[in-house]
């Protein structure tokens, strides 16, 4: 069985008559008729009893059409939204990045948008709240796009978007709370908010205080940066992020950090998977605006 029997079957069948559908479907009728008794022999079924000089369904033929309309319904509508969807005027792109780039991502959506007049496209955002987890769906092609630290992996191209300062977060009753900026190995001891072992800044962080030779003390565990920012305000303990784009949480101070290496931020996609002309074009547009993280930061007053 194959979709053209089932289209040739769903004709006859609206038009009773074996030259009327072949004049509709634009074949000949031995065609037609071929097609029908290689599906009927397949079904070992009689579809089609004669009328006259028309034929009618039989009582298998009634009963199989509403399936055949159904399935062909269902395709066609299939096959208008996947044109829909890579039609770079209305089409889908996907796109993650990392809890810390919230603010930033709506910012480039709305200037691409803006840019572009594109008003159609849909732009469908997440989060992923550690890099290993969305390294993996744009390796598994589960989003078209992604922001995040570089991946290293020869099927990932990507365009350099710009640095990323990393800062402490201290209670504003904190000691330090008063401090322009900070030395990493000044936290030693410190009670500590560390983001989980299974986010690339924890095991970054582990490695500078091991290269230090300092120990603060860890008291909580988290991958999301909102549970951090609300930890530290509560005084549970001080911790290191990335520079927050919305501004210092409530009760928190923000400090420069330094003898940490800012993290470089990239737009990456999967060169070995299709990327919609949506997407395409999307990326297109970032990487002919150069690094628009550094040029964000700048405007927006952050460092």
């Amino acid at each position: 069985m194959n979709l053209q029997q089932l289209y040739y079957f769903k004709m006859i069948a609206e038009m009773e008559h074996y030259t009327k559908a072949a004049e509709a479907l634009n074949v000949n009728q031995s065609s037609l008729s071929h097609a029908m008794q290689s599906l009927e022999n397949e079904l070992n079924v009689k579809l089609f009893m004669r009328s006259g000089r028309n034929i009618v369904l039989s009582s298998y033929g009634r009963m199989f059409l509403p399936h055949v309309k159904k399935a062909l319904v269902s395709l066609d509508e299939g096959v208008t939204e996947l044109r829909h969807a890579i039609d770079p005027e209305k089409g889908i792109v996907t796109l993650a990045c990392l809890p810390s780039l919230a603010q930033f991502v709506p910012d480039i959506i709305v200037r691409y948008v803006s840019a572009t007049n594109r008003v159609d496209v849909r732009l469908q955002t997440g989060q992923e709240s550690t890099y290993y987890a969305l390294r993996e769906m744009l390796l598994n092609g589960k989003v078209d796009l992604a922001i995040a630290t570089e991946i290293d992996d020869p099927r990932v191209g990507s365009t350099f978007l710009g640095e990323h300062s990393f800062s402490l977060l201290v209670p504003k009753t904190h000691r330090f709370a008063d401090r322009e900026s900070i030395d990493i190995s000044e936290i030693d001891g410190e009670n500590f908010i560390a983001f989980s072992k299974d986010c690339q800044i924890r095991r970054q962080s582990d490695e500078y205080f091991r290269k230090l030779g300092i120990r603060p003390r860890i008291t909580t565990e988290t991958a999301q940066d909102i549970m951090i920012f609300g930890l530290v305000s509560a005084g549970h303990g001080i911790a290191i992020t990335p520079w927050p784009l919305g501004g210092a949480p409530y009760n928190v101070k923000v400090i420069p950090l330094q003898g940490v290496h800012k993290r470089r931020l990239y737009l990456m996609w999967n060169k070995e998977n299709y990327l919609p002309p949506s997407a395409a074009q999307f990326r297109d547009f970032i990487i002919a605006q150069g690094a628009v993280f550094d040029e964000y930061r700048l405007r927006n007053n952050i460092r």
